[in-house]
């Protein structure tokens, strides 16, 4: 907002009053000369009149020439515009001037007189005197008056000019004296402000104003004079800066030297650490390997002792070289996480069973409680979750001398598709001190930090479980008091699995009652989710002394079923024999038994008198559901086909790959889904196919002889043009970072690692053909459930020959697994020649073509070795490895293939 300067102000309160005063007199004079003129005016005209109407009057009667004279003399007189004399005794009319105007208004005077007023000016009438028969009318109009008026306004307005004027001359005058010191203050300490600090001019003020002045040209002075000094001390402060500058400098780059080596030491030590790991886990793998096939052999106990030492000593080695890998690749950014399908439940409860016996040489009591509103099947990592949970209950479990460790899930936080679980381990431990919980996630930091500790490991295990978790998008934490426990947390955030179905409860339990003995509360509890999850009635009794109670006094209850949990704590069940005879005896129904060393239990109840199963402890879902089924008689056959069950519509899909064997397994999933499947062994194949008909999904193998898998997606592509898009999904053996966005630019909407699983394939399904997808080719793509990254699989690669891994990659089909198997050997006699001589001609080319096929086709066998050294092979190939490395790796290759060999003659 502008401010009214000075000069402004004072030319107003000067001039403003003598304008005001002149305006107020000027009006009244003007009014009041306005109403003289009119009153002066009127008196005139009745004058005017009232001598008119006396000579008229003197006239002789008879002459009309005289008075129509005298009329016309009126007309000369001010302001008359016309006149009339009207005899209405004689009835004659003598007129002069314009036609009369017509009337507006009447209104009597005084004398006798009336005032008719017109639209112009006005008529007086006036009988003349001593004859009222004759009337004189005269019409004046008001020009004269006007310009008398307007003389008076003319007047007004000079006499007002002139007095403003008398006013402003002096006001201005006086304004410059006051407002130009002022001016020339201002620019004075604006020239300080802008660092001219030399003596400002005089501005020749007077009184306050001058004292003002003298102020600042003092103040000026002593600027100046501090300026001096500062600028001095800048100049040494400057000098002694540059000193200082170029000693950091000579630092900085010194730092920076430092810094270059410390990042290529850290790179070289990440590299060496993986290439390490790498190469101590083979041997390792094949330590553990042959100890377990040396252990089912006979020896002596001695030779079995030395064997188990060996075995437990390699598997720890191992634990603590994928640590240190991991570790390595979480510190390089070199970790990524799938997403996947997964079921919680199942995650849970594998790694419960697989420390079970961990936790059953302690005598501790597992237990997983899951609640009902807890969603299990969702999208993320299977493999990292479940190194989560192994590192945080084998942690509990080593440091847990008694009581039990309970896995529990819970529903945090839900958002349309994405559901936050928290997941808590507790322990009935010793609990830990705050200064150890403080730094308890950081790098090699460990649980009992004491020289005596028991428990080794490398300190890394809590540190990686809080990168993968972070990397997830949850948190991990700890609650604990010392001597009350500890709580490991951590919340994992997933997205639901809209496709997958939701196991059904099996509907022959439903209703059925049962009697669950378990002492431990948190094991109890955990079994009667389960049994209470398949609507069965569950009654419950807190031990086994409960039970024998009853049955002495004979107050069982009726029911289908007994459940009998033998607590973990009990080294010998072999006292419990009596128990279940008289059980078995007394009511005949069906016993199912869970212990923690099932084996032996078993070996001496085999001769109850009614339907007895022993199962390890802890129970899972599906070993608890099928046992009860079991026992009572209510088992079904499985029915033909996937057991996913079949799609819910007839898919047509297209499944292109060079390899037979690969052909054959996914064609054998696909047709068990109820898919109509079209396969093809070459991408001209697959080109005159698609030419042929349409399809809704199109699987397409990615490395293939002649024409490959992106320029056969590239011509799909052109024969769709504007039309429908066809999805498209890769399948590769093993893709780079980069390998999978080449694929997805080149046209592919997804893509899957090998070996292809029916889960896999029912998700892919489900996402492209049943419509729960966008068409966005930037969707993350869904990646092998089964299959880890490069590294975490080879953890597998224990063995030469895994029959178990290879009926599992043939969904459970074992004709199928055979054929797959029978079909890699047969392979095998080409394919070791054909390597070692693409290797001695330096045919890389040729030489990663022949190796990507073979590592496809061992990814639907139980061959770990095998696969892990094809996969290295291949790797190295695409990374253009030095002739060194690929003279190992193929010398590596050749004698597992070679020991394949020798394993399946076996």
């Amino acid at each position: 907002m502008a401010h009214t300067s000075l000069r402004t102000r004072v030319m107003t309160m000067t001039a403003l009053p003598a304008f005001l005063a002149a305006l107020i007199i000027g009006g009244y004079t003007l009014a009041t000369q306005v109403m003289d003129v009119r009153a002066d005016n009127a008196h005139r005209q009745q004058l005017i009149v009232e001598s008119y109407a006396a000579r008229l009057a003197a006239l002789d009667a008879d002459g009309r020439d005289a008075y129509q004279n005298l009329l016309r003399d009126l007309l000369e007189q001010p302001d008359v515009r016309a006149a009339t004399l009207l005899d209405n005794g004689a009835g004659w009319q003598l007129h002069t001037g314009p036609r009369l105007r017509p009337v507006e208004q009447a209104e009597q005077l005084d004398n006798g007189l009336s005032r008719l007023v017109t639209d112009s000016g006005w008529q007086l009438v006036r009988p003349l005197p001593g004859d009222s028969e004759r009337l004189l009318t005269v019409e004046f109009s008001r020009q004269g008056q006007y310009v008398r008026i307007l003389e008076a306004v003319l007047t007004m307005i000079g006499v007002v000019t002139l007095l403003m004027i008398l006013a402003v001359v002096p006001a201005t005058r006086f304004a410059r004296r006051l407002t130009q010191p002022v001016q020339t203050l201002i620019d004075n300490v604006r020239r300080v402000r802008d660092g001219d600090l030399e003596i400002p001019p005089r501005a020749r003020a007077e009184g306050e104003l001058g004292d003002l002045e003298d102020a600042l040209r003092e103040m000026v002075a002593a600027l100046n004079e501090a300026q001096a000094e500062l600028q001095q001390n800048v100049d040494q402060a400057t000098q002694d800066l540059r000193e200082t500058l170029e000693t950091i400098e000579i630092q900085n780059i010194e730092l920076d030297m430092a810094r270059k080596e410390a990042l290529k030491a850290s790179q070289i030590k990440s590299e060496f650490l993986a290439n390490m790991s790498h190469e101590i886990r083979t041997p390792l793998n094949g330590i553990i390997g042959f100890t377990r096939l040396l252990e089912r052999s006979s020896l002596s106990p001695r030779q079995q002792d030395y064997l188990g030492t060996i075995r437990k000593s390699a598997e720890s080695l191992l634990s603590i070289i994928n640590d240190i890998l991991d570790f390595s690749k979480i510190e390089a950014g070199k970790l990524s996480l799938e997403h996947i399908p997964l079921d919680l439940h199942d995650t849970i409860e594998d790694v419960q069973t697989m420390l079970a016996p961990m936790a059953q040489d302690k005598g501790l009591e597992q237990a997983a409680i899951i609640y009902n509103d807890v969603p299990t099947r969702l999208l993320g990592d299977p493999l990292r979750i479940r190194q989560v949970l192994t590192n945080l209950v084998s942690n509990a479990i080593k440091f847990t001398e008694r009581g039990s460790v309970v896995v529990r899930a819970m529903l945090e936080e839900e958002r349309g598709a994405e559901a936050v679980v928290k997941i808590t381990i507790t322990d009935t431990g010793n609990g830990l001190p705050p200064e150890v919980r403080k730094n308890l996630f950081n790098a090699f930091t460990q649980l009992d930090q004491s020289r005596r500790r028991r428990e080794g490991g490398t300190g890394l295990g809590l540190a990686i479980c809080k990168r993968l978790v972070e990397g997830m998008g949850g948190e991990i934490g700890i609650d604990s008091t010392t001597g009350h426990g500890s709580t490991f947390w951590f919340t994992l955030r997933a997205e639901r699995d809209l496709g997958a179905e939701p196991e059904p409860a099996p509907r022959a339990l439903e209703g059925l009652s049962v009697t669950l003995v378990e002492a431990n509360e948190h094991a109890r509890l955990a079994l009667y989710h389960m049994l209470g999850g398949w609507r069965m009635k569950v009654t419950e009794l807190q031990a086994l002394d409960t039970l024998q109670s009853h049955l002495d006094n004979g107050s069982l209850a009726p029911t289908d079923f007994y459940v009998l949990a033998v607590p973990a704590s009990m080294r010998d069940p072999a006292g419990l024999e009596p128990l279940m005879e008289r059980l078995a005896r007394a009511t005949g129904k069906p016993l199912l038994i869970l212990a923690a060393h099932a084996d032996t239990l078993a070996g001496h109840l085999t001769g109850l008198p009614g339907p007895c199963r022993v199962l390890g402890k802890p129970a899972t879902r599906r070993r608890l559901r099928d046992g009860l089924l079991e026992l009572g008689g209510l088992a079904e056959p499985a029915p033909p086909g996937s057991p996913l069950g079949p799609l819910g519509k007839r898919a047509r899909v297209l499944v292109v790959d060079d390899h037979p064997g690969n052909l054959k397994l996914a064609r054998v999933f696909l047709e068990e889904m109820g898919a109509e499947v079209t396969a093809c062994d070459g991408g001209e194949a697959a080109l005159t196919a698609f030419a042929k008909g349409t399809f809704d999904l199109v699987f397409m193998d990615v490395q293939m002889p002649r024409l490959d898998g992106l320029e056969t997606t590239r011509r799909l592509r052109e024969r769709e043009g504007e039309g429908p898009r066809t999805p498209i999904v890769a399948l590769t053996a093993h893709a780079l970072e980069s390998e999978r966005r080449a694929l997805l630019a080149a046209g592919m909407d997804d893509y899957l690692s090998k070996p292809i699983t029916e889960t896999q394939l029912r998700h892919t399904l489900d996402r492209w053909v049943l419509g729960e997808h966008n068409h966005d080719p930037d969707d993350a793509p869904t990646p092998d459930p089964d299959t880890p990254d490069g590294e975490a699989a080879a953890d597998t690669a224990d063995q030469v020959l895994d029959p178990a891994l290879g009926l599992r990659r043939a969904g459970g089909r074992e004709e199928l697994a055979e054929d797959m198997l029978a079909m890699l050997l047969a392979s095998l006699e080409q394919d070791a020649p054909g390597i070692n001589a693409l290797a001695e001609g330096d045919d890389r080319e040729a030489l990663l073509e022949r190796v990507h096929k073979l590592h496809g086709a061992t990814r639907y066998c139980g061959t770990p070795r095998l696969e892990a050294a094809a996969r290295a092979l291949e790797e190295a190939l695409k990374l253009e490895a030095g002739d060194e490395v690929l003279d190992r790796l193929v010398a590596a290759l050749l004698t597992e293939i070679e020991s394949l060999r020798q394993a399946a003659r076996r």
